[in-house]
Order: C-alpha cells, then sequence, then structure tokens
C-alpha cells in the first residue's frame, strides 16, 4: 500500500473518533491515556484491515 493512502487511512480513523477518545491522549492520568491510545490503535487497525 503506498504510504500516503496509509497516511489518509489513519488520519481518516481518527478523525472519525469521538473527542472524548481525543482529548483523553492528553490527560494527565496515565489509565486514560493509556485506554484513549488503545482505542484509537484498534480504529486504526480496523481501517487498514478494511481497505
Amino acid at each position: 500500500m503506498h504510504p500516503d493512502i496509509t497516511h489518509a487511512i489513519i488520519l481518516a480513523a481518527i478523525v472519525k473518533l469521538p473527542e472524548n477518545n481525543k482529548r483523553q491522549l492528553v490527560s494527565n492520568v496515565p489509565e486514560r491515556r493509556s485506554r484513549a491510545e488503545d482505542v484509537i490503535a484498534a480504529s486504526i487497525v480496523v481501517a487498514l484491515s478494511q481497505r
């Protein structure tokens, strides 16, 4: 897969995430940040596997 397409798919997956997940990425609480990272990683994997 071309890197530009991969980049576009990843950005689209991030844009589709709820705002609270994006805000939790900068949380001072490590558990919240870790959960948000897991959610984002899972959504990216799903988006890439659908292509």
